[in-house]
């Protein structure tokens, strides 16, 4: 099967309800509209990793943007390759005998994403052959950044001729606007009139290629941030709290969002440290490694002894203070986990009863012939 997959990141379902989208609304009507969950943690890394191998993170192995490695005390990005445990759609692509691309916004993502991939484009340093055609390279903090890669991805569309193609897109402007913003809708109107190109070229390119759209999380704004180490800490707890959104573009979100792993320096006072954090307003659960494992399919040697969620309106972050109040939108935790997906030339493809967006990846996987 050859398959074009295509993630908006940031992108809420109230987005698409709040702005003109006549080409997802024509992709809806031809194939089908689903509501669907993604993976949690609600963030850019874990979800592209799920969508990209069709699996959770108990399978693939990415838990969270960044992590601190207890054996070194080192902290990590999570943006390597070889962190990803599982064959990605790109890998199993390749052996089947298909041509590959993967186009992202952020340079974070190409080497997870792109492993196996034969061509693989990120917006932050493009080709040459590429500016040439998509036009000039873009601000990765911008909306345009996201054109410019769609552009991009028809481009490589038509002189590669993939197989299999899949395109990610940066969520800067979700990230500084809400659905209500005459911003965002202009910048989703945008989106989807190119959107509509890419899916038009790709059906023209491949008639019996199926085509998912979909988002890696949602986006609420913020009014609390809390600092869980600090509050563990302020009871005589020795705690380490590590933000599962911390990466390198921290313009977006300033490394605070709804879910954090703490890690303890002594495990006896583990249910100690569990009672604290739940009675603190603005957390909304705190589970053991285990538990946190279990409810979200993730790698229990990859997160810490507590994962922390937060409500609607709070998020995570490291600070002086234990708490403070902030204005700003963020992901992270299960508020932000309701996300639309779009089918469109794969008639049998019906999501579980408990839908997850990277089922569309597995669909496709399982069709690799």
């Amino acid at each position: 099967m050859r398959a074009l997959i295509i993630l908006i990141d940031g992108g809420d379902p109230a987005y698409f309800e709040a702005s003109p989208t006549p080409n997802l609304d024509r992709i809806a009507s031809e194939g089908a509209r689903f509501t669907v969950s993604c993976q949690m943690p609600s963030v850019t890394n874990v979800n592209n990793v799920s969508m990209i191998c069709g699996a959770p993170p108990a399978t693939h192995g990415i838990t969270a943007n960044y992590f601190l490695n207890t054996d070194t005390g080192e902290e990590v990005y999570m943006e390597s390759g070889g962190f990803v445990l599982a064959p990605t759609l790109m890998e199993m692509g390749s052996s089947a005998g298909f041509k590959t691309a993967v186009l992202a916004s952020k340079q974070k993502l190409c080497d997870m994403i792109g492993k196996g991939a034969e061509t693989v484009v990120t917006a932050e340093d493009p080709p040459g052959w590429l500016t040439r055609i998509a036009g000039a390279k873009e601000d990765i903090y911008s909306g345009a950044v996201n054109l410019w890669l769609l552009r991009a991805a028809r481009a490589v569309l038509e002189a590669q001729m993939p197989d299999l193609l899949y395109v990610t897109t940066t969520d800067y402007l979700q990230h500084k606007y809400g659905p209500e913003h005459t911003e965002a809708q202009a910048h989703h109107a945008a989106l989807d009139a190119e959107i509509g190109k890419l899916v038009d070229s790709w059906m023209s390119a491949h008639q019996d290629g199926a085509v998912f759209i979909t988002a890696d999380h949602g986006m609420l704004d913020k009014t609390r941030a809390l600092d869980p180490g600090v509050i563990l800490r302020n009871f005589g707890l020795a705690a380490e709290a590590v933000p599962i959104i911390k990466d390198r573009y921290v313009v977006h979100h300033g490394n605070q969002g709804g879910a954090a792993y703490v890690h303890l320096q002594n495990g006896d006072t583990l249910a100690e440290a569990i009672d604290i954090l739940k009675a603190r307003p603005g957390i909304e659960d705190a589970l053991s490694r285990q538990e946190a494992a279990a409810r979200f399919q993730l790698m229990a040697e990859r997160v810490g002894d507590i994962m922390v969620l937060a409500d609607g309106e709070t998020v995570f972050g490291v600070m002086d203070e234990a708490e403070r109040e902030v204005h700003l939108r963020s992901h992270g935790s299960v508020h932000e986990s309701v996300v639309p997906l779009w089918a469109l030339n794969a008639p049998d493809f019906t999501p579980s009863d408990a839908p997850r967006h990277f089922e569309c990846v597995r669909y496709v996987m399982e069709r690799l012939s």
